[in-house]
């Protein structure tokens, strides 16, 4: 009697892990490190280079956006604000910091976090989807069925609360509850800020698919009913990054260990590998 219960849960958990590995050959292969495409060629500091500022501009002609007009008057008084805190001293930051900074030590990149140069990693399972950034940020995309929190139950978070399923090998996800600020090339274009407020009720829908092995597209539209006219609608093209085969930490000015031992060469970070020292030797 004692060996009958634990029969069937060792039967049960065999199903289950037999269910487990048919759900994760269905999945696509997204395995290794992928980049925006603009950083193609990408020149020492992070500059970009001249195939990236054309893949830049095309991105530019797409995130052309319109702010409502009472949301562009706070855009505006919170440039002005920023501008003449600058002024008064130039060696402290704004009180308006949080809606438009950006770096800084501790500081890891919020929603999208997409268009920053460095590396990215997708770690693809039946329950979740996680991308990870060089810059530190990652973003869990849960795909096992769960829906987002009551709207009581939310709050604003970094990377949102995203929440995806698959159709064939594209990976729809829908985010929101994002903390303001964001961190989004054409809306900090209009707003003269290098990241811009927006409000509570800002939502993202992606439509994330390989086009061939070593190309990947992400199909973005970004709405807010209180700051935007009409949704922003744009398509990233991210590329597999061949030259380097593992995440590696970020040098920054806040970890001189790091910027050491990854140096920028040809405008790419790169791993430093040192001998290891020599173990003593024991006395004669």
């Amino acid at each position: 009697m004692l060996l009958l219960p634990a029969c069937f849960h060792g039967a049960h958990a065999q199903t289950s892990s037999k269910a487990r590995l048919e759900a994760f050959a269905k999945l696509p292969d997204w395995s290794g490190l992928w980049e925006l495409d603009l950083w193609q060629d990408e020149l020492d500091g992070q500059e970009i280079g001249p195939k990236g500022m054309l893949r830049a501009r095309a991105y530019a002609a797409q995130m052309q956006v319109t702010f409502t007009a009472a949301w562009q008057t706070k855009l505006d008084l919170l440039k002005k604000t920023a501008h003449a805190e600058e002024a008064a001293d130039a060696n402290n930051p704004p009180a308006f910091e949080e809606f438009g900074r950006l770096g800084g030590c501790g500081w890891t990149p919020g929603f999208p976090a997409t268009m920053l140069p460095g590396t990215y990693e997708w770690r693809v399972t039946p329950e979740e989807t996680t991308l990870i950034s060089l810059l530190g940020s990652v973003r869990h995309i849960y795909t096992d069925g769960r829906r987002h929190p009551p709207k009581d139950a939310l709050w604003p978070m970094s990377q949102g609360d995203s929440v995806g399923h698959w159709e064939g090998d594209t990976l729809v996800v829908d985010t929101l509850s994002i903390r303001s600020p964001v961190y989004f090339a054409g809306l900090a274009r209009g707003a003269g800020v290098p990241s811009v407020p927006m409000s509570n009720e800002l939502h993202s829908i992606e439509r994330i698919r390989m086009l061939n092995q070593d190309q990947m597209q992400i199909d973005f539209t970004l709405e807010d009913p209180i700051a935007l006219v009409k949704p922003l609608h744009v398509i990233f093209l991210w590329n597999r990054v061949k030259d380097i085969d593992r995440m590696e930490q970020n040098a920054d000015d806040c970890d001189d260990a790091a910027s050491e031992r990854n140096p920028i060469v040809n405008g790419r970070y790169t791993t430093v590998v040192k001998p290891a020292p020599e173990a003593p030797q024991p006395p004669k």
